[in-house]
């Protein structure tokens, strides 16, 4: 998911930091909502839903340290 927003953030753009900060930010906010999917009943919206956090967790880039 990382990389797609990555890839959607440059296609054809300059890379223009605020706008990186700004989906950093909106995928961070989301995290609550990841959270509840780690508890759901269906155990592939489960692991999905780890495996989303887990990527989220261990992702470092020149954009989201400012974050």
């Amino acid at each position: 998911m990382i990389e797609l927003l990555k890839a959607i953030l440059e296609h054809a753009n300059a890379l223009q930091i605020e706008v990186q900060h700004a989906a950093h930010r909106a995928v961070l906010g989301g995290r609550s909502m990841m959270d509840v999917l780690i508890a759901d009943e269906d155990s592939a919206v489960r692991a999905a839903a780890r495996d989303l956090a887990a990527a989220i967790d261990s992702h470092a880039c020149a954009a989201c340290f400012p974050v």
